[in-house]
């Protein structure tokens, strides 16, 4: 195992993986935040800008079962370059798209593509770590992840203004295309010469991982909120520059990352996940109050220390819950976790603010302050999910024993 030779996080397989997995997720997030609001230029309503946002992860979970007991029986690195092939098809998709109905099937594609990439890129991440500093590898490799998403909607957004967005979604393209060339050159483990393709619960699910992946549920639907209509909602409030919100967001996660990425390790998950959730609960207290762009830039910040956190820490408890070679359906079973809230958090959000913007018109008010007050209020309702995730957070930790990976 290529874990038991390194003795550096930052190797040369690691740094490869990471900034394949860095292009990938720029590309993913890009489009993630651009269809919806190219299905609103469409005339969609908030409840089908919600499903065309959250839909991806319905074929991001349905390929799990199929995808999951490949992962630890067959090459990592093929498998993860045939993801990015499917991927590079959606966006295609989504550059010939004249409605939304063609929107939905990229989106169906993406999420296939996006089911495999996922959870093979953070086990052949793991095959280039060393077992003293597991959980800060993993941090590291998520600050890839979470400055993907974080840079990937403000380019997006960008652009979209000054090229449109077809030609956006060449580039988004291209950027899958250079994560496909270099992941071609990263070490990942062999399987286990006995390994077999079998279909089956344990090859889809790790027991161990499933505490871990239902959080992950309640921790990701406010933030698929966030991409799916945060830049619809500060079109509304008349805000351009709304995109500046993951520009900051970019860069307090990296400044955080690099001080706080060994924290739990030294003290623990429970102290870093609980401030981490209180500080993502501001963030939208913030957006239901904010009415200019000061308001959202500072709700970056305390988004940066909340889900910023919360993703890398969370990604390392479920990956320290199971053996080395059970790595690939560990990763299978935190992303799913991670395809649910993807899929509910646009859904619950599009109909609760569907709902409440009727209501608002039907009280008298224009159909602006109607969405205003609508989506105002939307933020405020997700807040609950992370209520959950803290139960689950404390019920998770409750019988952690400290030990060296950073158990609580």
């Amino acid at each position: 195992m290529q874990t038991a030779s390194v003795t550096k996080v930052w190797n040369r397989g690691f740094i490869l993986i990471f900034i394949a997995n860095l292009f990938q997720l720029m590309g993913q997030q890009t489009i993630t935040t651009l269809v919806p609001k190219y299905a609103a230029s469409m005339g969609a309503t908030s409840t089908i800008i919600g499903i065309i946002s959250g839909i991806f992860a319905v074929s991001a979970i349905a390929i799990r079962p199929v995808a999951s007991p490949a992962f630890d029986c067959f090459s990592k690195k093929n498998i993860y370059s045939l993801s990015n092939i499917i991927v590079i098809l959606s966006y295609l998709l989504f550059f010939l798209a004249p409605n939304t109905s063609l929107l939905i099937a990229g989106r169906l594609l993406q999420g296939v593509g996006v089911g495999i990439s996922g959870p093979i890129a953070l086990s052949i991440a793991c095959d280039n770590l060393p077992q003293n500093g597991f959980a800060k590898g993993v941090s590291m490799f998520t600050l890839g992840q979470a400055v993907g998403q974080a840079i990937g909607p403000g380019i997006g957004l960008s652009l979209s203004k000054t090229i449109g967005y077809r030609t956006t979604f060449i580039i988004c393209l291209m950027m899958i295309v250079l994560a496909l060339v270099t992941s071609r050159f990263v070490y990942s483990a062999a399987p286990p010469a006995d390994a077999k393709y079998q279909i089956r619960v344990s090859t889809i699910v790790a027991k161990e991982a499933l505490p871990t992946a239902v959080t992950m549920i309640f921790v990701v639907i406010p933030y698929a909120t966030i991409t799916g209509f945060l830049a619809i909602y500060g079109d509304i409030l008349g805000i351009e520059q709304i995109g500046l919100f993951f520009t900051v967001y970019a860069v307090a996660l990296v400044v955080l990352r690099f001080v706080t990425g060994g924290m739990a390790d030294r003290f623990g998950y429970r102290k870093v996940l609980l401030p981490s959730l209180a500080s993502y609960a501001v963030t939208f207290i913030l957006f239901s109050v904010s009415k200019n762009l000061a308001g959202f830039i500072l709700a970056a910040l305390f988004a940066a220390f909340g889900y910023g956190l919360l993703l890398p820490n969370m990604q390392a408890l479920c990956m320290t819950s199971v053996p080395p070679e059970r790595r690939g359906v560990g990763g299978n079973t935190f992303f799913l976790g991670q395809d649910i809230g993807s899929f509910f958090g646009p859904y619950i959000a599009g109909l609760i603010a569907d709902y409440l913007i009727v209501k608002g018109i039907a009280a008298g008010l224009t159909e602006n302050a109607a969405m205003q007050t609508a989506y105002s209020k939307t933020f405020l309702v997700i807040i609950v999910s992370l209520a959950i995730a803290a139960v689950l957070v404390l019920r998770i930790t409750r019988n952690l024993k400290t030990k060296k990976t950073g158990a609580d």
